[in-house]
């Protein structure tokens, strides 16, 4: 006896596993799409061509700045930011201006600048009290007698 080879009743839904295969991942993709669009934090960068375009001026104030020898010791115990700043010889550098630009990383809009008050011998220093806990960092920038000295520091608070 010979057995005859036919469609089967399951063969007719072939096509729609197709469909659904697709169908599964359009569903995927269009969730993806969600969560990228209504979770971004928009940290993007300001002005990002200007900051392009200076930055060899930003190259040539570093290069100087190492010229300069300045010497410093930045440091962060909690609540307290400490900036000690030192000529080529050792010496204190005093009457500076310190300022800093505290940053969040991670989310925009939480930015704050800072002033470090004199405590004498060139440490300079400010209590800081960030919004959130995380990671922040602390762009200071010091002028005084027509030079200025730059440096980046990283911190993370409670």
């Amino acid at each position: 006896m010979k057995k005859e080879i036919g469609m089967k009743p399951s063969d007719k839904l072939i096509p729609w596993y197709f469909v659904l295969f697709f169908l599964t991942f359009m569903v995927l993709d269009g969730i993806f799409v969600y969560i990228a669009i209504h979770t971004n934090t928009g940290v993007v960068t300001d002005k990002a061509y200007e900051k392009g375009l200076a930055y060899d001026t930003l190259l040539e104030e570093s290069r100087l700045q190492k010229e300069a020898g300045i010497q410093h010791k930045t440091g962060f115990e909690e609540p307290l930011l400490r900036l000690e700043l030192q000529d080529r010889n050792g010496q204190p550098i005093e009457g500076a201006n310190v300022t800093a630009k505290m940053i969040r990383p991670v989310q925009s809009g939480y930015d704050y600048d800072v002033t470090l008050t004199p405590q004498g011998k060139g440490v300079y220093t400010a209590e800081i009290h960030p919004p959130l806990p995380g990671a922040w960092t602390a762009k200071l920038d010091a002028q005084w007698d027509g030079q200025s000295f730059r440096t980046t520091y990283r911190l993370v608070t409670k």
